[in-house]
């Protein structure tokens, strides 16, 4: 996947927080923390607009049941790929 170099204005008590993990963990990096924090929030969004869609539907509580099965197994696939 092609990865694209942006630049971003953070606390500087958060920025200390993920040196800090940075440092007790091997392999990890800023970017990489970014990188999936960026997927979780990605994931909580796609996960909260379809709360809000089905919400309102007039579906069986068994199929909404269904479908939050399905979006919480989409959300792990994607962030085992962080």
């Amino acid at each position: 996947m092609n990865r694209v170099k942006i630049s971003v204005t953070v606390d500087p008590t958060l920025l200390e927080v993920v040196d800090d993990f940075i440092e007790r963990n091997d392999g990890a990096d800023r970017s990489k923390v970014i990188d999936q924090a960026l997927s979780q929030w990605a994931a909580r969004r796609q996960d909260d607009a379809m709360t809000a869609q089905y919400s309102a539907s007039e579906e069986p509580a068994s199929e909404r049941v269904g479908w939050r099965s399905t979006r919480r197994a989409a959300a792990t696939r994607r962030l085992r790929r962080a």
